[in-house]
């Protein structure tokens, strides 16, 4: 999963206010909650020092997801009065939790949107017909996402239609418009659900080389709830446990390294070690995350055997003991590294953390101590 989406927060030189909060509009109190929740963020912010500008900045955009049907949450970091990312999650968080502090901790929000895939949704219904001596209407809805943060952030849905005698002329148009966007979008998938027989016509419809990447399911999924991703469900139950293609490529390097003994390390102080150095190219992370609350590490300047070049992380990436979540996603995100998140019965990694390094040479010595576990 690519962080390049994140680096704009850490250009802002800090201190930020990061709030995750419950968005969730599934009952009938969801309004009134949103009110009480959005002044509880505000004021725990204010509480840690938080300038009043900041404070406003953060207000205005909680719960200012209304569109969106059903449980999700949201992010938000804000500096200086002005609001630098916010994010819909797929999931509310645990509990809402607001700081103010110079490094905000944006794990909870790279975790939930790993595993970061590309893919097209498609499905197959029929549309009454008013006259109804005329023969029906089928239509596609078609829309393309990554899931699973396109469950909350759908892109637009495309529709077309045709008559369900005759249909494969219908279904052609359709496919070669499905094909179309999938390959616009670098999609890994199609998913491809709705009426049995003119899905499978459309599905044999398809190029050769997406029908090697089609996955079809039985069910509709249409139309979707409102600001949710077409057959959410479905893609829901497709995605379960899977990684993007190149993360899976990835987490098969990372364990022929792990065994060589070169190219990969794992448990929290390698690892940070690695990213001060930039040579981390994937960080893994089990799911759930539990790192210790703390990190302890030597806060020291780059090492004197680096070249130039590659020293430009360390005023950025100097780790401070603080939040040791905050600290390593800052550093994956600032350095440039992908993040794997591997759930925990697949691959258990010391500390729950690894990092595919971007060469296979010896490895160094830690430079941090071990932190003390909870």
């Amino acid at each position: 999963m690519e962080l390049g989406f994140l680096n704009a927060v850490y250009t802002t030189g800090g201190p930020c206010a990061c709030a995750y909060l419950d968005t969730s509009r599934d009952t009938e109190s969801s309004e009134r909650a949103m009110v009480l929740r959005r002044r509880q963020i505000c004021a725990a912010l204010t509480e840690q020092g938080a300038d009043a500008a900041t404070v406003d900045a953060v207000a205005a955009v909680a719960g200012s997801d209304r569109g969106i049907a059903g449980r999700h949450g949201q992010a938000i970091v804000a500096h200086g009065g002005q609001v630098v990312l916010t994010e819909e999650l797929p999931q509310p968080p645990e509990r809402d939790q607001a700081t103010f502090t110079a490094l905000p901790d944006l794990m909870p929000l790279a975790v939930q949107y790993a595993p970061d895939i590309r893919y097209v949704a498609a499905t197959v219904h029929s549309l009454p017909d008013p006259q109804r001596e005329l023969p029906d209407v089928l239509e596609v809805a078609f829309q393309a996402g990554t899931w699973p943060s396109s469950a909350v952030a759908p892109g637009d849905c495309h529709r077309a239609t045709g008559s369900a005698v005759g249909w494969s002329s219908g279904a052609r148009h359709a496919a070669e418009r499905i094909v179309e966007l999938a390959g616009r979008n670098d999609a890994e998938t199609i998913v491809l659900s709705g009426i049995t027989w003119a899905r499978d016509v459309l599905a044999d419809l398809l190029s050769t080389r997406w029908r090697r990447r089609l996955v079809t399911t039985s069910g509709d999924g249409y139309p979707p709830r409102p600001g949710r991703a077409l057959m959410e469900d479905t893609l829901a139950e497709v995605f379960q446990g899977q990684l993007r293609t190149a993360d899976r490529a990835r987490l098969g390097l990372f364990l022929s390294r792990r065994t060589s003994g070169h190219g990969a390390v794992e448990g929290l102080p390698d690892v940070v070690a690695a990213l001060r150095r930039s040579h981390v190219a994937a960080l893994l992370l089990n799911d759930p995350v539990h790192f210790p609350a703390q990190l302890q590490v030597d806060a020291g300047a780059a090492p004197s055997d680096l070249p130039e070049a590659a020293r430009e992380p360390y005023g950025a990436l100097s780790f401070h003991a603080g939040p040791a979540h905050a600290a390593v996603i800052r550093a994956a995100v600032r350095t440039g590294a992908e993040l794997v998140v591997v759930p925990q019965h697949e691959l258990a990694l010391a500390d729950g953390v690894g990092a595919l390094l971007r060469y296979a040479g010896p490895q160094r010595t830690a430079l941090f101590a071990r932190p003390a576990h909870r």
